[in-house]
């Protein structure tokens, strides 16, 4: 005997089904191009990744071996930006 589903039943399926198939699709395109060229899409995706991640620190990560010439490794700007200036009327 086959059973009847709700819409309301459909649509709670599809709405979790749809986000899924969209995820694999994205999957299935980014595997496609990693095939061709692994080493560029390895570095993107941590690249990526790391964006993500440090998205909410306060603190500033410098490469010293890229092309940033006379940069301070550890300058801490939010400390300053607290810090409230001589004679400065609030």
């Amino acid at each position: 005997m086959k059973r009847r589903v709700s819409s309301k039943r459909r649509k709670r399926i599809a709405s979790v089904l749809w986000p899924r198939r969209r995820q694999a699709s994205r999957f299935n395109q980014i595997y496609v191009e990693y095939k061709k060229s692994p080493e560029i899409i390895r570095e993107r995706m941590f690249l990526e990744t790391m964006e993500r991640v440090l998205a909410g620190t306060d603190k500033m990560i410098i490469d010293q071996n890229g092309m940033g010439q006379g940069v301070v490794p550890y300058l801490p700007l939010n400390e300053l930006q607290k810090k409230p200036q001589a004679g400065a009327v609030k």
